[in-house]
């Protein structure tokens, strides 16, 4: 499959934005969302489009965990702690004079643990009128596109994932070291070619 076809839904409308992967849900408040059946919509439409956007939402810390409970269970982010009103929140910042963001390098959220969470969800509350992008990539699609060499070489392979790498830790490390907390270096070994549980690709 080239291209995510556009998904056809009873609940919700979502809207392709790429060739390779990304939607933009539309018409929902993520506050007023209730039912199972629009859930599991949502749900649907993140294996079929790999990223969703929802735009235009206001949320307090409380609403973006009780919207995330509704896909599985949030964990507390192992490297600094949440928000004090809500701790499985987690405030991403990059200050002024910070020149390197926050886990600015291509990555998957914390698979240096041995069990990574099944998604992230971000909500933006301040950005940059350019620039800044956070860019996505359909790994269903970088799969395929190897050769079946490669594939081949791939498939038995083990990768170890460390929770610093320098430079684009960095930012996270001096928010560390401003609270106080010692760094945890941590790191996990999974294969380098997983097959996704529900949707089998």
């Amino acid at each position: 499959m080239d291209q995510v076809a556009q998904r056809n839904y009873r609940y919700i409308e979502a809207c392709p934005i790429a060739g390779g992967l990304g939607a933009e849900i539309n018409g929902l408040d993520l506050t007023q969302i209730s039912t199972p059946e629009t859930v599991a919509e949502i749900r649907q439409a993140f294996l079929d489009y790999l990223v969703i956007f929802f735009c235009d939402q206001q949320l307090t810390p409380g609403d973006q965990l009780a919207f995330a409970q509704q896909f599985g269970h949030p964990m507390l982010y192992p490297q600094m702690k949440g928000l004090p009103e809500c701790p499985l929140v987690t405030a991403v910042t990059k200050l002024e004079h910070e020149r390197v963001n926050f886990g600015g390098v291509w990555h998957s959220d914390t698979t240096y643990l041995p069990q990574p969470p099944m998604a992230s969800l971000l909500y933006a509350v301040q950005v940059p009128p350019y620039g800044g992008d956070t860019i996505f990539a359909n790994q269903y699609l970088a799969y395929e596109s190897l050769s079946s060499g490669l594939k081949k070489i791939l498939d038995n392979l083990v990768a170890v994932n460390t929770s610093t790498k320098t430079e684009v830790s960095r930012t996270r490390e001096n928010r560390l070291r401003d609270a106080g907390v010692e760094l945890k270096v941590l790191s996990a070994a999974h294969p380098v070619i997983r097959t996704h549980p529900e949707t089998g690709r």
